[in-house]
């Protein structure tokens, strides 16, 4: 063979190597709904098979859960044995209030590090109220591996009465995160109680430090609402997966179950495949 030759076939393989070990990740950002006997015939204990199956089914490699209380954490725990997680309550940052939970495969993922902080003027004090929100906000995040390349994920669920806690929230994260993950890719996730439109929704994909792409933009899934309310009808799209540079999505998903009436929640599941840059 000439050099010529050898050299096509050289960057062929290359080429066809690359495609085989690109690193893909299964995300979902789900609010599971807190567990409250009010919500019959959708409380808790009528929709966690059903929250379970889904879950079993897709397999995520990062699952970031909102209004997760303590006794709900433990049962998820129990019931996903492959999947470790990294989160407080908000209210103590131990164990009371709700928790928004980053569970993560131990199969698939090497855990770096991780910790939580609380989306208000003072983030290190556990139970802190920021701004005009009425509860307690913690954000809990991870630095993962896998196949040697790592990313961040962030998990946040804003507040659900005030413009003002939501915008300065979303401004707030845009420091706050590079100060954490310097320029390593970041994945934001959550329920952020806003709509495409609003205030919020422009600060988080405007941000000249670190700009965030909407997932279900690049799907041009926008029209797939999240929040239910145990309901049928018009829905609102408020839960959202967003990537920064470098990072591609594929395949989102919005996954609108329910069984025989039943919901899996008061929110719908959304999740992505995300595809992280090459290790140089």
């Amino acid at each position: 063979m000439t050099k010529a030759v050898n050299f096509v076939l050289l960057f062929a393989l290359c080429s066809l190597m690359f495609k085989v070990h690109a690193t893909n990740l299964v995300i979902e950002s789900f609010n599971i709904r807190y567990d409250n006997p009010a919500d019959a015939p959708n409380a808790w204990p009528d929709r966690q098979q059903l929250v379970y199956a889904h879950l079993n089914t897709l397999q995520p490699d990062v699952l970031g859960l909102q209004e997760v209380l303590h006794h709900q954490l433990n049962w998820l725990s129990e019931q996903l044995p492959d999947y470790d997680y990294i989160g407080v309550g908000r209210d103590d940052g131990v164990s009371a209030g709700e928790f928004v939970p980053l569970f993560y495969n131990k199969n698939t993922l090497t855990k770096l590090d991780g910790g939580n902080f609380w989306l208000s003027e003072t983030p290190q004090i556990a139970g802190s109220i920021g701004w005009q929100a009425h509860l307690p906000r913690v954000a809990s995040w991870g630095h993962f591996e896998k196949n040697g390349s790592d990313f961040f994920v962030f998990n946040v669920h804003f507040s659900h009465v005030s413009d003002v806690a939501r915008q300065k929230s979303a401004a707030f994260l845009l420091t706050h995160i590079p100060a954490i993950a310097g320029n390593k890719p970041v994945i934001l996730l959550g329920d952020f109680n806003m709509l495409h439109n609003s205030a919020a929704y422009k600060t988080l994909t405007t941000g000249p430090l670190l700009p965030l792409t909407d997932t279900a933009i690049l799907a041009n899934a926008e029209g797939a609402g999240t929040y239910n309310g145990f309901a049928a009808g018009e829905r609102e799209r408020i839960d959202y997966i967003f990537i920064s540079k470098g990072l591609k999505s594929s395949s989102y998903r919005t996954y609108q179950l329910n069984v025989g009436g039943v919901y899996i929640s008061d929110h719908f599941p959304i999740s992505t495949v995300i595809t992280l840059p090459s290790k140089s």
